[in-house]
């Protein structure tokens, strides 16, 4: 059952569940099991959704629910599924231009040029190198500072369409560490394939090696968190990417307020910074699993 089966003001309601089910998965559990999240999450959702437009006074149009409830709560599992998809077909066309997957000049046969290109993806991947940006002005690694990870996250959570998660305040601080993760971990998933093949072949997104991928990349964040000179730089990083996702969402924001209120905003922007730094971005959580990462690479 697709969304258009639904009255209008229904439709408002599953795009807005659509949204919230997305911030889940980038903030909290990017993973849900169908055992679980239809009967638990997806459906929690709607229930807090349903109750807030009826206290709204929002006349949902009647003999929908509980009829379609289930119908709905399998939609929004489906939605999961489809943003990391979203994800991955946004990144595919980054990945190939910041990371330059392209053969030399020098290749001259088909299979010259793939191998250039597989030999790029795996000095990338080495190491996780492709998590790294330029180096500081000390001439440090600046960890998951790459500046494919750092479009592809303000395009997918930082965008002008009506389900984008700057909304949510959650986003609009810093840039969840489990955002940039699940987001690295796709740009590893796509560069892996660029390993195997030498170009871009549409695969499926792989779920269990992804979450894998994720999961160790979690692992890694944390250990830069925790660094003294790598852990304050990472969180300011993120802060700034933030700026620079809401500037047009502040900017529009302002026109419609009160002007009393501009200087609160003003404030609220300016001391953003301060709570990031305060730790509210570190997380203290280390799965016990097998780390191939490799650690002395990243923290130079």
């Amino acid at each position: 059952m697709t969304l258009v089966f639904y009255p209008p003001l229904w439709m408002k309601l599953l795009d807005e569940a659509k949204a919230r089910i997305w911030l889940h998965i980038t903030t909290e559990e990017p993973f849900l099991r169908l055992e679980t999240a239809v009967n638990g999450q997806c459906s929690e959702i709607i229930i807090e959704l349903v109750v807030k437009y009826q206290e709204d006074s929002s006349e949902l149009e009647a003999g929908f629910y509980p009829q379609h409830k289930r119908s709905m709560a399998w939609m929004l599992f489906n939605d999961t599924q489809t943003f990391r998809s979203e994800i991955k077909k946004l990144a595919a066309r980054i990945v190939p231009i910041e990371y330059n997957l392209s053969a030399p000049k020098s290749a001259m046969t088909e299979r010259e040029q793939l191998e250039a290109v597989k030999q790029k993806a795996a000095a990338f991947l080495e190491g996780a190198k492709f998590l790294r940006g330029e180096c500081d002005s000390l001439g440090r690694a600046s960890n998951f500072a790459h500046s494919a990870l750092r479009n592809i996250c303000l395009a997918v959570y930082y965008s002008n369409s009506v389900k984008s998660l700057r909304q949510y305040v959650e986003l609009q601080h810093f840039v969840p560490y489990k955002a940039l993760a699940l987001v690295a971990a796709i740009v590893h998933s796509i560069l892996s394939t660029y390993e195997r093949h030498g170009f871009s072949k549409v695969e499926l997104l792989n779920v269990g090696e992804l979450e894998d991928s994720y999961q160790r990349l979690l692992v890694l964040m944390d250990t830069v968190a925790l660094n003294m000179y790598h852990g304050p730089k990472l969180t300011a990083m993120l802060e700034d990417w933030v700026q620079t996702g809401m500037s047009v969402f502040i900017c529009e924001l302002v026109h419609v307020i009160s002007p009393v209120l501009q200087d609160r905003v003003h404030c609220e922007r300016s001391n953003s910074g301060e709570a990031g730094r305060l730790g509210g971005n570190f997380r203290l959580i280390f799965p016990l699993i097998r780390i191939t990462l490799v650690y002395n690479t990243i923290l130079a």
